[in-house]
């Protein structure tokens, strides 16, 4: 058998080598990974955003609750009592803006 006698001087530049390559392996595609990550954010888009006003209150088209007065049915003796009804709430609604890109496809906001 024949053994092979290297320096250590060749020893040390044969590791070197190796160790530059991993480190550009390694440097390589952490930048393609940052490059395809910005790319990937930069073209995402929202499937679609719903935006509800705060602060926001409706009411009744006379501004304000009306009480209702109920005379009990057992006599005229008992004195009326008045009874409070809330107002009614009418169904929260949302803007939807739509708009279609060159490609075709609809993307709403």
């Amino acid at each position: 058998m024949r053994t092979y006698h290297r320096t250590p001087q060749q020893r040390d530049r044969r590791f070197a080598r190796v160790r530059r390559m991993t480190q550009t392996v390694l440097i390589g595609s952490g930048v393609a990974s940052g490059v395809f990550v910005g790319y990937a954010a930069s073209t995402a888009k929202p499937v679609s955003t719903v935006r509800v006003p705060t602060g926001t209150t409706q009411s009744t088209s006379s501004g304000a609750a009306t009480p209702t007065t109920t005379v009990p049915a057992s006599g005229a003796s008992q004195s009326p009592s008045t009874v409070y009804t809330p107002p009614t709430t009418a169904p929260v609604t949302t803007t939807t803006a739509c708009y279609t890109t060159p490609s075709g496809s609809t993307v709403c906001y």
